[in-house]
């Protein structure tokens, strides 16, 4: 009898921890973005953010586990097209390497910018690569946008970005 209470209570706590722990998996990133295809554009560009710091910022993440990110001088950046960011980043792979910072118009642009290229990899369902800092940066992928993460000396900086793809 005290056996068959006992296994009554393991599988009740078991049942109730599956439950609960297919509750926080449900609550995951999403997986269903195409982070290949266009580039992704802070959600801030051309407004008060942009005015800040004075650049524009995109994310291209390319196949081969490399990731750019390119600065385009504000207020010149206002007057960019998502084709020329587009072709800005084809143009990347052939003047960058990883690990660096170029400053180009990377034959699209008319005025020169500054990518900086690194080597990702995915690390619990999130891509992290080196940005600057001592902690890495990492990217938090969604339906629809992505949030880059950095490390601050009292809490992180959540960005989003916008994904932006050719109709």
């Amino acid at each position: 009898m005290k056996t068959t209470l006992s296994n009554c209570l393991y599988v009740s706590a078991f049942t109730l921890l599956t439950l609960f722990s297919g509750n926080v998996f449900s609550e995951e990133t999403s997986t269903t973005l195409d982070i290949l295809t266009g580039h992704f554009s802070r959600e801030s560009n051309n407004q008060k953010a942009a005015e800040t710091t004075n650049n524009n910022i995109y994310i291209k993440i390319y196949p081969e586990q490399w990731i750019a990110l390119l600065y385009v001088p504000y207020p010149y950046a206002s007057k960019v097209s998502p084709d020329m960011i587009d072709q800005a980043f084809k143009n990347v792979k052939r003047v960058s390497e990883t690990g660096s910072f170029t400053r180009d118009t990377f034959g699209a642009l008319e005025e020169p910018a500054t990518v900086h290229v690194e080597k990702y990899e995915m690390v619990k369902g999130q891509l992290q690569f080196q940005c600057g800092s001592i902690n890495p940066c990492a990217i938090r992928f969604y339906d629809d946008y992505i949030e880059l993460i950095k490390s601050g000396i009292i809490n992180e900086h959540i960005i989003k970005f916008d994904h932006i793809t050719q109709k």
